[in-house]
């Protein structure tokens, strides 16, 4: 996660940027695992740093409904003109042939801005992870959110040590996809009987690199 620190730095230079190309540009803060943080971590809202700026984000991962995108789109209040902003945006969503959530379930989704997923669980299913693979040799940073593992693949070819995983029945998926060649993803939002199950494969595959 972005510390408060690194966002100043980020959009400091946004701003010269702006003063020397004599325009706006806006930064545009992804956030559907803003609620998913670890080990006390507070998220740094991006509305505290440069005034334009945009949050996207989705409820399918804090409370937990995969498939349904529902979520919204904000930008700062104090940028001036935010109002031709959202009609944009509006104007974007309705052209590109996006399906809005019914009416009803906008306004329970409206009273559960407060209430996400048991994040102690999530965190538990990590420490779990994280501590049995780092003890087989995988090297890989230590998730301060989401539910996801980006460990470095023993092999610089992320997409071969894949298909071995698969061959011990351990699907995840090559890095590459991600932007980064060389590792690969894991997702542990999952029941703690499948996690374990997995371990044995991820040991076998490993070893035959060494």
């Amino acid at each position: 996660m972005y510390s408060a620190e690194v966002l100043d730095e980020i959009c400091s230079l946004i701003r010269e940027a702006e003063a020397e190309h004599g325009r706006e540009i806006f930064l545009v803060s992804d956030e559907p695992y803003r609620k998913l943080l670890y080990d006390g971590l507070e998220y740094p809202h991006i509305f505290h740093h440069h005034q334009r700026s945009i949050v996207a984000t989705s409820h399918s991962k804090d409370l937990a409904l995969p498939g349904e995108r529902i979520g919204y789109i904000a930008a700062h209040p104090d940028y001036e003109d935010k109002s031709e902003l959202a009609d944009g945006l509006v104007f974007c969503n309705r052209t590109l042939g996006f399906v809005n959530a019914p009416a009803l379930m906008q306004h329970i989704v409206r009273a559960l801005q407060s209430v996400s997923v048991d994040i102690d669980e999530y965190q538990r299913k990590r420490d779990f992870l994280y501590d049995s693979l780092t003890q087989m040799g995988y090297n890989m940073v230590k998730p301060q959110g989401a539910f996801y593992m980006f460990p470095a693949s023993p092999t610089p070819d992320d997409v071969e040590f894949v298909a071995a995983l698969q061959e011990h029945k351990v699907l995840v998926v090559p890095g590459r996809g991600f932007g980064l060649p060389g590792y690969f993803r894991i997702s542990y939002c999952l029941d703690d009987h499948t996690l374990e199950g997995a371990l044995p494969g991820f040991e076998a595959a490993i070893e035959a690199y060494r």
